[in-house]
Protein backbone atom coordinates (compact mmCIF):
# COMPACT_ATOMS: atom_id res chain seq x y z
CA UNK A 1 0.00 0.00 0.00
CA UNK A 2 1.06 3.59 -0.54
CA UNK A 3 -0.06 7.18 -0.30
CA UNK A 4 -2.15 6.83 -3.49
CA UNK A 5 -4.76 4.75 -1.66
CA UNK A 6 -7.80 6.97 -1.17
CA UNK A 7 -10.64 4.49 -0.82
CA UNK A 8 -11.43 1.15 0.74
CA UNK A 9 -13.77 -0.71 -1.59
CA UNK A 10 -16.15 -3.17 0.10
CA UNK A 11 -17.68 -5.91 -2.01
CA UNK A 12 -20.67 -7.90 -0.80
CA UNK A 13 -22.23 -11.04 -2.22
CA UNK A 14 -25.47 -12.44 -0.84
CA UNK A 15 -26.94 -9.01 -0.12
CA UNK A 16 -27.21 -8.38 -3.86
CA UNK A 17 -29.74 -11.24 -4.13
CA UNK A 18 -32.24 -9.73 -1.70
CA UNK A 19 -34.57 -8.21 -4.29
CA UNK A 20 -37.04 -5.78 -2.73
CA UNK A 21 -35.18 -5.91 0.60
CA UNK A 22 -31.82 -5.10 -1.01
CA UNK A 23 -31.70 -1.48 0.14
CA UNK A 24 -32.47 -2.46 3.75
CA UNK A 25 -29.65 -5.01 3.86
CA UNK A 26 -27.18 -2.63 2.21
CA UNK A 27 -28.13 0.17 4.60
CA UNK A 28 -27.52 -2.16 7.54
CA UNK A 29 -24.12 -3.08 6.12
CA UNK A 30 -23.13 0.58 5.76
CA UNK A 31 -24.24 1.31 9.32
CA UNK A 32 -22.28 -1.66 10.67
CA UNK A 33 -19.09 -0.72 8.82
CA UNK A 34 -19.48 2.85 10.04
CA UNK A 35 -20.04 1.68 13.63
CA UNK A 36 -17.08 -0.74 13.54
CA UNK A 37 -14.73 1.97 12.28
CA UNK A 38 -16.00 4.51 14.79
CA UNK A 39 -15.37 2.08 17.64
CA UNK A 40 -11.80 1.76 16.32
CA UNK A 41 -11.41 5.53 16.54
CA UNK A 42 -11.68 6.04 12.76
CA UNK A 43 -14.17 8.71 11.67
CA UNK A 44 -14.11 8.29 7.89
CA UNK A 45 -16.99 8.69 5.47
CA UNK A 46 -18.75 5.45 4.54
CA UNK A 47 -20.94 5.67 1.45
CA UNK A 48 -22.18 3.74 -1.57
CA UNK A 49 -22.43 4.32 -5.30
CA UNK A 50 -24.47 1.97 -7.47
CA UNK A 51 -23.62 -1.51 -6.12
CA UNK A 52 -20.36 -0.53 -4.46
CA UNK A 53 -19.80 0.37 -0.81
CA UNK A 54 -16.67 2.32 -0.01
CA UNK A 55 -14.81 4.10 2.76
CA UNK A 56 -13.08 7.37 1.91
CA UNK A 57 -9.46 7.43 3.13
CA UNK A 58 -8.35 11.00 3.95
CA UNK A 59 -5.22 12.29 2.25
CA UNK A 60 -2.09 11.84 4.34
CA UNK A 61 -3.50 8.93 6.36
CA UNK A 62 -0.79 7.05 8.22
CA UNK A 63 -0.14 3.47 7.13
CA UNK A 64 -0.93 2.19 10.63
CA UNK A 65 -4.40 3.76 10.64
CA UNK A 66 -5.14 2.45 7.15
CA UNK A 67 -4.19 -1.02 8.33
CA UNK A 68 -6.52 -0.69 11.34
CA UNK A 69 -9.38 0.36 9.09
CA UNK A 70 -8.82 -2.56 6.71
CA UNK A 71 -8.66 -5.06 9.60
CA UNK A 72 -11.83 -3.68 11.19
CA UNK A 73 -13.83 -3.67 7.95
CA UNK A 74 -12.72 -7.24 7.19
CA UNK A 75 -14.45 -8.45 10.38
CA UNK A 76 -17.89 -7.05 9.51
CA UNK A 77 -20.32 -9.82 8.46
CA UNK A 78 -21.79 -9.16 5.04
CA UNK A 79 -18.48 -8.07 3.53
CA UNK A 80 -16.88 -10.45 1.01
CA UNK A 81 -13.80 -8.54 -0.16
CA UNK A 82 -12.07 -5.55 1.42
CA UNK A 83 -9.85 -3.76 -1.08
CA UNK A 84 -7.61 -0.71 -0.67
CA UNK A 85 -7.76 1.14 -3.97
CA UNK A 86 -6.41 4.20 -5.72
CA UNK A 87 -9.55 5.75 -7.20
CA UNK A 88 -9.92 8.56 -9.71
CA UNK A 89 -13.29 9.91 -10.77
CA UNK A 90 -14.67 10.37 -14.26
CA UNK A 91 -13.70 14.04 -14.38
CA UNK A 92 -10.05 13.03 -13.84
CA UNK A 93 -10.16 10.03 -16.15
CA UNK A 94 -11.68 12.14 -18.95
CA UNK A 95 -10.09 15.57 -18.36
CA UNK A 96 -11.20 17.00 -21.70
CA UNK A 97 -14.56 15.28 -21.62
CA UNK A 98 -13.77 12.98 -24.55
CA UNK A 99 -10.60 10.86 -24.65
CA UNK A 100 -9.52 8.98 -21.51
CA UNK A 101 -6.23 9.83 -19.82
CA UNK A 102 -4.49 6.44 -20.05
CA UNK A 103 -1.34 8.04 -18.64
CA UNK A 104 -3.28 8.57 -15.39
CA UNK A 105 -4.11 4.86 -15.19
CA UNK A 106 -0.49 4.00 -15.97
CA UNK A 107 0.78 6.26 -13.17
CA UNK A 108 -1.57 4.59 -10.67
CA UNK A 109 -0.44 1.11 -11.73
CA UNK A 110 3.22 2.10 -11.55
CA UNK A 111 2.68 3.44 -8.04
CA UNK A 112 1.23 0.05 -7.06
CA UNK A 113 4.18 -1.69 -8.70
CA UNK A 114 6.57 0.49 -6.73
CA UNK A 115 4.76 -0.17 -3.47
CA UNK A 116 4.64 -3.92 -4.07
CA UNK A 117 8.29 -4.89 -4.25
CA UNK A 118 8.82 -8.49 -5.45
CA UNK A 119 10.31 -10.79 -2.84
CA UNK A 120 12.36 -12.61 -5.52
CA UNK A 121 13.78 -11.61 -8.87
CA UNK A 122 11.71 -14.30 -10.63
CA UNK A 123 8.43 -13.45 -8.91
CA UNK A 124 5.69 -13.18 -11.54
CA UNK A 125 2.91 -10.66 -12.09
CA UNK A 126 -0.06 -10.03 -14.34
CA UNK A 127 -2.26 -7.08 -15.24
CA UNK A 128 -6.01 -7.65 -15.07
CA UNK A 129 -8.28 -5.02 -16.64
CA UNK A 130 -12.02 -5.12 -16.06
CA UNK A 131 -13.63 -2.74 -18.55
CA UNK A 132 -17.08 -2.70 -16.94
CA UNK A 133 -17.78 0.65 -18.61
CA UNK A 134 -18.00 -0.40 -22.26
CA UNK A 135 -17.81 3.24 -23.35
CA UNK A 136 -14.13 3.19 -22.46
CA UNK A 137 -12.55 3.22 -25.95
CA UNK A 138 -9.33 1.25 -25.34
CA UNK A 139 -9.62 -2.54 -25.68
CA UNK A 140 -8.96 -4.62 -22.56
CA UNK A 141 -6.03 -6.59 -24.02
CA UNK A 142 -4.44 -3.44 -25.44
CA UNK A 143 -4.53 -1.67 -22.09
CA UNK A 144 -3.20 -4.77 -20.28
CA UNK A 145 -0.21 -4.98 -22.63
CA UNK A 146 0.48 -1.26 -22.29
CA UNK A 147 0.40 -1.38 -18.47
CA UNK A 148 2.42 -4.59 -18.29
CA UNK A 149 5.14 -3.08 -20.46
CA UNK A 150 5.25 0.00 -18.24
CA UNK A 151 5.65 -2.17 -15.12
CA UNK A 152 8.56 -4.08 -16.71
CA UNK A 153 10.28 -0.87 -17.81
CA UNK A 154 10.02 0.37 -14.22
CA UNK A 155 12.51 -2.41 -13.39
CA UNK A 156 10.93 -3.96 -10.28
CA UNK A 157 8.86 -6.68 -11.95
CA UNK A 158 10.26 -8.62 -14.92
CA UNK A 159 8.39 -11.91 -15.22
CA UNK A 160 4.82 -12.09 -16.58
CA UNK A 161 2.58 -15.09 -15.85
CA UNK A 162 -0.96 -14.74 -17.13
CA UNK A 163 -2.18 -18.11 -15.81
CA UNK A 164 -0.95 -18.21 -12.18
CA UNK A 165 0.74 -14.92 -11.27
CA UNK A 166 2.08 -14.37 -7.77
CA UNK A 167 1.01 -10.72 -7.89
CA UNK A 168 -1.96 -9.19 -9.67
CA UNK A 169 -2.32 -5.52 -10.49
CA UNK A 170 -6.00 -4.96 -11.22
CA UNK A 171 -7.68 -2.07 -13.03
CA UNK A 172 -11.47 -1.76 -12.81
CA UNK A 173 -13.06 0.83 -15.09
CA UNK A 174 -16.60 1.81 -14.11
CA UNK A 175 -18.89 4.66 -15.20
CA UNK A 176 -17.95 6.62 -12.08
CA UNK A 177 -14.19 6.27 -12.54
CA UNK A 178 -11.22 3.91 -12.33
CA UNK A 179 -10.09 1.74 -9.43
CA UNK A 180 -6.53 0.36 -9.25
CA UNK A 181 -5.58 -2.27 -6.69
CA UNK A 182 -2.86 -4.76 -5.88
CA UNK A 183 -4.40 -6.62 -2.92
CA UNK A 184 -7.70 -7.56 -1.37
CA UNK A 185 -8.72 -9.21 1.87
CA UNK A 186 -11.47 -11.70 2.50
CA UNK A 187 -14.37 -10.71 4.75
CA UNK A 188 -16.73 -13.09 6.59
CA UNK A 189 -19.38 -12.98 3.86
CA UNK A 190 -22.99 -13.72 4.76
CA UNK A 191 -25.41 -11.04 5.95
CA UNK A 192 -24.95 -7.90 8.06
CA UNK A 193 -25.51 -8.27 11.79
CA UNK A 194 -28.97 -7.07 12.80
CA UNK A 195 -30.65 -8.09 9.55
CA UNK A 196 -31.79 -11.56 10.66
CA UNK A 197 -33.04 -11.17 14.23
CA UNK A 198 -31.57 -11.56 17.70
CA UNK A 199 -30.36 -14.79 19.36
CA UNK A 200 -28.91 -15.90 22.68
CA UNK A 201 -25.82 -18.12 22.44
CA UNK A 202 -24.71 -20.54 25.15
CA UNK A 203 -20.98 -19.95 25.32
CA UNK A 204 -18.61 -22.42 26.96
CA UNK A 205 -14.84 -22.21 27.31
CA UNK A 206 -14.28 -24.75 24.53
CA UNK A 207 -13.73 -24.69 20.78
CA UNK A 208 -17.23 -25.33 19.47
CA UNK A 209 -19.61 -22.73 20.89
CA UNK A 210 -17.57 -19.67 19.79
CA UNK A 211 -17.60 -21.02 16.23
CA UNK A 212 -21.36 -21.60 16.42
CA UNK A 213 -21.81 -18.01 17.62
CA UNK A 214 -19.68 -16.65 14.77
CA UNK A 215 -21.67 -18.60 12.19
CA UNK A 216 -24.92 -17.07 13.44
CA UNK A 217 -23.39 -13.57 13.41
CA UNK A 218 -22.38 -14.28 9.81
CA UNK A 219 -26.00 -15.13 9.05
CA UNK A 220 -27.02 -11.67 10.20
CA UNK A 221 -28.02 -12.34 13.82
CA UNK A 222 -27.22 -9.93 16.60
CA UNK A 223 -26.59 -11.86 19.80
CA UNK A 224 -26.03 -12.07 23.51
CA UNK A 225 -23.94 -14.75 25.20
CA UNK A 226 -24.63 -16.79 28.34
CA UNK A 227 -21.94 -18.61 30.28
CA UNK A 228 -22.47 -20.68 33.44
CA UNK A 229 -19.85 -20.45 36.17
CA UNK A 230 -19.06 -22.59 39.23
CA UNK A 231 -19.18 -19.52 41.48
CA UNK A 232 -20.34 -15.93 41.36
CA UNK A 233 -17.93 -13.86 39.26
CA UNK A 234 -16.87 -10.46 40.60
CA UNK A 235 -16.08 -7.40 38.53
CA UNK A 236 -12.44 -7.71 39.58
CA UNK A 237 -12.20 -11.09 37.83
CA UNK A 238 -13.37 -9.87 34.43
CA UNK A 239 -10.01 -8.98 32.89
CA UNK A 240 -8.58 -12.45 33.54
CA UNK A 241 -11.68 -14.46 32.67
CA UNK A 242 -11.14 -16.69 29.64
CA UNK A 243 -14.77 -16.68 28.51
CA UNK A 244 -14.94 -12.89 28.74
CA UNK A 245 -11.93 -12.84 26.41
CA UNK A 246 -13.69 -15.14 23.96
CA UNK A 247 -16.86 -13.04 24.05
CA UNK A 248 -14.82 -9.88 23.52
CA UNK A 249 -13.23 -11.41 20.45
CA UNK A 250 -16.59 -12.56 19.08
CA UNK A 251 -18.04 -9.08 19.54
CA UNK A 252 -15.59 -7.87 16.91
CA UNK A 253 -18.01 -9.63 14.54
CA UNK A 254 -21.29 -9.35 16.46
CA UNK A 255 -20.73 -5.67 17.37
CA UNK A 256 -22.96 -4.85 20.36
CA UNK A 257 -23.47 -7.89 22.58
CA UNK A 258 -23.97 -8.81 26.21
CA UNK A 259 -22.32 -11.64 28.10
CA UNK A 260 -24.24 -12.98 31.10
CA UNK A 261 -22.12 -14.84 33.63
CA UNK A 262 -24.60 -17.00 35.55
CA UNK A 263 -23.44 -19.06 38.56
CA UNK A 264 -24.95 -22.52 38.86
CA UNK A 265 -24.37 -22.87 42.61
CA UNK A 266 -28.12 -23.10 43.32
CA UNK A 267 -28.51 -25.93 40.82
CA UNK A 268 -25.50 -27.76 42.23
CA UNK A 269 -26.74 -27.38 45.80
CA UNK A 270 -30.16 -28.80 44.93
CA UNK A 271 -28.64 -31.71 43.07
CA UNK A 272 -26.34 -32.56 46.01
CA UNK A 273 -29.24 -32.76 48.47
CA UNK A 274 -31.31 -34.97 46.15
CA UNK A 275 -28.88 -37.08 44.13
CA UNK A 276 -30.11 -38.15 40.70
CA UNK A 277 -28.84 -39.88 37.61
CA UNK A 278 -28.56 -38.07 34.28
CA UNK A 279 -26.68 -35.21 35.97
CA UNK A 280 -25.23 -33.83 32.75
CA UNK A 281 -28.52 -33.78 30.87
CA UNK A 282 -30.31 -32.25 33.85
CA UNK A 283 -27.68 -29.53 33.86
CA UNK A 284 -27.90 -28.90 30.12
CA UNK A 285 -31.66 -28.54 30.43
CA UNK A 286 -31.21 -26.11 33.32
CA UNK A 287 -28.80 -24.05 31.21
CA UNK A 288 -31.22 -24.03 28.28
CA UNK A 289 -34.16 -22.93 30.43
CA UNK A 290 -32.14 -20.20 32.14
CA UNK A 291 -30.84 -18.95 28.80
CA UNK A 292 -34.40 -19.01 27.47
CA UNK A 293 -35.51 -16.68 30.25
CA UNK A 294 -32.75 -14.24 29.33
CA UNK A 295 -33.64 -14.61 25.65
CA UNK A 296 -37.31 -13.84 26.27
CA UNK A 297 -36.43 -10.72 28.25
CA UNK A 298 -34.08 -9.40 25.55
CA UNK A 299 -36.34 -10.15 22.60
CA UNK A 300 -34.23 -13.03 21.22
CA UNK A 301 -35.98 -15.50 18.98
CA UNK A 302 -33.77 -18.57 19.42
CA UNK A 303 -30.98 -20.18 21.44
CA UNK A 304 -27.66 -21.20 19.88
CA UNK A 305 -25.43 -24.09 20.98
CA UNK A 306 -22.20 -25.65 19.72
CA UNK A 307 -23.60 -29.18 19.52
CA UNK A 308 -22.15 -31.48 16.88
CA UNK A 309 -24.01 -34.76 16.41
CA UNK A 310 -22.30 -37.66 18.19
CA UNK A 311 -19.22 -35.70 19.23
CA UNK A 312 -19.69 -36.34 22.97
CA UNK A 313 -22.15 -38.26 25.14
CA UNK A 314 -24.50 -35.31 25.61
CA UNK A 315 -24.75 -34.81 21.84
CA UNK A 316 -26.28 -38.11 20.77
CA UNK A 317 -29.50 -37.78 18.80
CA UNK A 318 -31.55 -38.86 21.83
CA UNK A 319 -29.88 -36.37 24.17
CA UNK A 320 -30.15 -33.54 21.65
CA UNK A 321 -33.89 -34.22 21.35
CA UNK A 322 -34.26 -34.26 25.15
CA UNK A 323 -32.32 -31.01 25.41
CA UNK A 324 -34.54 -29.28 22.83
CA UNK A 325 -37.69 -30.52 24.60
CA UNK A 326 -36.79 -28.57 27.74
CA UNK A 327 -37.51 -25.18 26.12
CA UNK A 328 -40.24 -23.74 23.93
CA UNK A 329 -38.10 -21.57 21.62
CA UNK A 330 -36.00 -22.94 18.74
CA UNK A 331 -32.47 -24.21 19.49
CA UNK A 332 -30.12 -23.53 16.57
CA UNK A 333 -27.15 -25.88 16.15
CA UNK A 334 -25.04 -24.62 13.22
CA UNK A 335 -22.28 -27.19 13.83
CA UNK A 336 -24.56 -30.21 13.88
CA UNK A 337 -23.10 -31.85 10.76
CA UNK A 338 -19.46 -30.77 11.10
CA UNK A 339 -16.64 -32.96 12.37
CA UNK A 340 -14.08 -31.75 14.88
CA UNK A 341 -11.42 -30.87 12.34
CA UNK A 342 -13.84 -28.73 10.36
CA UNK A 343 -14.77 -26.88 13.55
CA UNK A 344 -11.10 -26.40 14.48
CA UNK A 345 -10.39 -25.00 11.01
CA UNK A 346 -13.15 -22.43 11.46
CA UNK A 347 -11.93 -21.59 14.98
CA UNK A 348 -8.46 -20.88 13.59
CA UNK A 349 -9.94 -18.74 10.83
CA UNK A 350 -11.91 -16.51 13.21
CA UNK A 351 -9.14 -16.32 15.82
CA UNK A 352 -10.76 -18.14 18.76
CA UNK A 353 -8.82 -21.41 18.65
CA UNK A 354 -5.79 -20.46 20.76
CA UNK A 355 -7.93 -18.99 23.55
CA UNK A 356 -10.31 -21.95 23.43
CA UNK A 357 -7.59 -24.54 24.08
CA UNK A 358 -6.20 -22.73 27.13
CA UNK A 359 -6.72 -24.80 30.30
CA UNK A 360 -10.22 -24.21 31.62
CA UNK A 361 -12.80 -26.42 33.29
CA UNK A 362 -16.09 -25.50 31.68
CA UNK A 363 -19.38 -26.04 33.44
CA UNK A 364 -20.29 -29.31 31.69
CA UNK A 365 -16.90 -30.83 32.54
CA UNK A 366 -17.38 -29.93 36.20
CA UNK A 367 -20.93 -31.27 36.50
CA UNK A 368 -20.42 -34.38 34.36
CA UNK A 369 -19.83 -37.49 36.44
CA UNK A 370 -21.13 -40.47 34.45
CA UNK A 371 -22.79 -39.00 31.36
CA UNK A 372 -25.58 -41.07 29.80
CA UNK A 373 -25.75 -41.36 26.02
CA UNK A 374 -29.55 -41.76 25.97
CA UNK A 375 -32.26 -39.90 27.80
CA UNK A 376 -35.98 -39.25 27.48
CA UNK A 377 -37.91 -36.08 28.13
CA UNK A 378 -40.55 -37.79 30.27
CA UNK A 379 -37.97 -39.49 32.51
CA UNK A 380 -36.01 -36.29 33.04
CA UNK A 381 -39.17 -34.29 33.70
CA UNK A 382 -40.11 -36.67 36.52
CA UNK A 383 -36.62 -36.39 38.02
CA UNK A 384 -36.75 -32.59 37.77
CA UNK A 385 -40.06 -32.41 39.61
CA UNK A 386 -38.53 -34.42 42.46
CA UNK A 387 -35.11 -32.76 42.62
CA UNK A 388 -36.15 -29.18 41.77
CA UNK A 389 -39.67 -28.63 43.15
CA UNK A 390 -39.42 -24.86 42.52
CA UNK A 391 -37.74 -24.76 39.13
CA UNK A 392 -38.80 -21.18 38.37
CA UNK A 393 -37.35 -20.08 41.70
CA UNK A 394 -34.11 -21.91 40.92
CA UNK A 395 -33.74 -19.98 37.68
CA UNK A 396 -34.55 -16.63 39.26
CA UNK A 397 -32.11 -17.21 42.12
CA UNK A 398 -29.39 -18.02 39.61
CA UNK A 399 -30.13 -14.93 37.51
CA UNK A 400 -30.14 -12.74 40.62
CA UNK A 401 -26.47 -13.62 41.14
CA UNK A 402 -25.51 -13.09 37.48
CA UNK A 403 -23.15 -10.48 36.12
CA UNK A 404 -23.78 -8.64 32.84
CA UNK A 405 -20.79 -7.65 30.71
CA UNK A 406 -21.64 -5.26 27.87
CA UNK A 407 -19.40 -5.57 24.82
CA UNK A 408 -18.96 -3.59 21.65
CA UNK A 409 -16.63 -4.38 18.75
CA UNK A 410 -14.04 -6.21 20.83
CA UNK A 411 -14.11 -4.05 23.96
CA UNK A 412 -15.80 -4.26 27.34
CA UNK A 413 -18.12 -1.25 27.64
CA UNK A 414 -19.50 -1.87 31.13
CA UNK A 415 -19.85 -4.48 33.85
CA UNK A 416 -22.89 -4.45 36.10
CA UNK A 417 -25.18 -6.53 38.23
CA UNK A 418 -27.94 -8.40 36.52
CA UNK A 419 -30.58 -5.94 35.22
CA UNK A 420 -34.26 -6.37 35.95
CA UNK A 421 -36.89 -8.29 34.02
CA UNK A 422 -37.06 -5.75 31.20
CA UNK A 423 -33.90 -5.96 29.09
CA UNK A 424 -33.38 -3.82 26.01
CA UNK A 425 -32.57 -5.67 22.83
CA UNK A 426 -28.84 -5.10 22.27
CA UNK A 427 -29.12 -5.97 18.61
CA UNK A 428 -26.94 -4.53 15.91
CA UNK A 429 -25.15 -1.26 15.47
Amino acid sequence: MHSGINRILINYGEIALKGRNYSRFKSRLLNNVRHRLTRAGIDWRVASHHDRVFVEVPEGTAQEMLEQALAAAAEVPGTVWITPVAWRGTEQLYPDGAAPDCALIESLVLAEGQARQPARSDESFAIRVNRADKRFPVRTTTLERQLGTAIIHQGKWQRVNLDAPEQIFAVDIYPEGVYVRSERRRGPGGLPVGSAGHVTSLLSGGIDSPVASWLLARRGCSMDFVHFTAHRVSEQDIDENKVVGLARHLSRYSLRSRLYLVPYVHFDAALMTRPASYELMLFRRFMARTAEQLALRSGAGALVTGDSLGQVASQTLENIATHSSSVSMPVLRPLIGLDKQEIVTLARRIGTYEASIEPYKDCCALISRNPRTRSHHGTLSRIERRVFPDYAGLIEASLADALCVELDSGEVVSVKEMPGDSLDNGAGA
